[in-house]
């Protein structure tokens, strides 16, 4: 894929990196939920969530990869062969943005190593809760690593600890409910789990689940809005704001299919209904959510806060 050598094709290509990034943050937090907690007992299950997994993994670690070297290429100011100018990318290894990609990189790769670690260890058998435990914990920590690197570099570099804090968990949150829908869809269209609606109770358990990732989602985001704005004018004033609530605007959309879902379509299935509709509407909610990462990954690159242009 070629890029013009000028700054804009550059931005471009970052955004479309980042994108791939947070793909992969959500398919590895979503899809791990989604693994430990609300599989059926069938082998193609744990199977097509590890896929999907490892999948998301691979997806963030080029992400990562080749956010770094567009930024090389970027900084160079070579053209496309600058991406491979080896003493840039020294130097920008010494910075922040490389230590932030280092520890994407590593994050992204340990997840994509111990899901595929997992994945060839099936029997015919489901595996036992303890290696369900262990790949949760490797997965965790590989999640650790990816979501605290956007807390040293970035607009939020530049802000306190409680702001840091605040975007590691409003990710997380995010991550978690957005990459859950695939796999959600993928028991939908799978059927009844069980007897007596056991796909139903999975889906309102996960909208208990879904309440508590949405509470500190908007909490966090709050706080990071205070750091980020001083002023009511630069929210609607500028270009960084006007962005913000067009995202805000498709999260709003997002809230009211979930909400239709948590109240109208699953009581229907608790009460006896098939899953059609709310296959339905899930495959809605994750258009949404890509429409919401799409516009997360133009604010991440391509403006900047108010006080803190880009």
């Amino acid at each position: 894929m070629m890029f013009p050598p000028f700054a804009a094709g550059w931005e471009l290509a970052i955004q479309l990196a980042r994108l791939l990034e947070y793909l992969g943050i959500a398919g590895l937090a979503g899809g791990t939920v989604c693994l430990l907690f609300y599989r059926d007992e069938r082998r193609r299950t744990v199977v097509a969530l590890s896929a999907y997994i490892g999948l998301c993994g691979l997806l963030g670690f080029n992400g990562a990869l080749f956010a770094f070297l567009f930024q090389v290429g970027m900084t160079s100011g070579s053209g496309i062969g600058g991406m491979f100018d080896l003493a840039m990318a020294r130097m920008l290894l010494g910075f922040e943005s490389g230590t932030a990609a280092l520890l994407r990189l590593g994050g992204f790769l340990a997840a994509t190593i111990a899901c595929a670690a997992f994945a060839i260890r099936l029997g015919d058998r489901p595996p036992p809760q303890s290696r369900f435990r262990l790949l949760g914990a490797v997965h965790a920590l590989a999640l650790l690593l990816v979501l605290w690197s956007f807390t040293i570099t970035g607009h939020i570099a530049v802000l306190g600890t409680v702001e840091r804090i605040a975007i590691v968990l409003h990710l997380l949150a995010a991550g978690v409910w957005v990459g859950a829908f695939l796999p959600l869809l993928y028991l939908c269209l799978g059927g009844e789990r069980g007897e007596g609606g056991g796909l139903a109770r999975t889906m309102w358990d996960f909208g208990s689940l879904a309440g508590y990732c949405l509470a500190l989602l908007f909490a966090a985001g709050l706080i990071l809005a205070l750091g980020l704005f001083h002023t009511p004018d630069e929210l609607i004033g500028t270009p960084y704001g006007l962005t913000l609530l067009i995202k805000l605007a498709l999260v709003g959309s997002l809230l009211l299919v979930a909400a239709g879902n948590r109240f109208v379509l699953v009581p229907r299935m608790l009460a006896g209904a098939g899953p059609a509709a709310l296959a339905r509407a899930i495959r809605i909610e994750i258009l949404i959510a890509a429409a919401i990462l799409v516009v997360t990954s133009y604010l991440a690159t391509r403006v900047g806060p108010p006080a803190m242009p880009m």
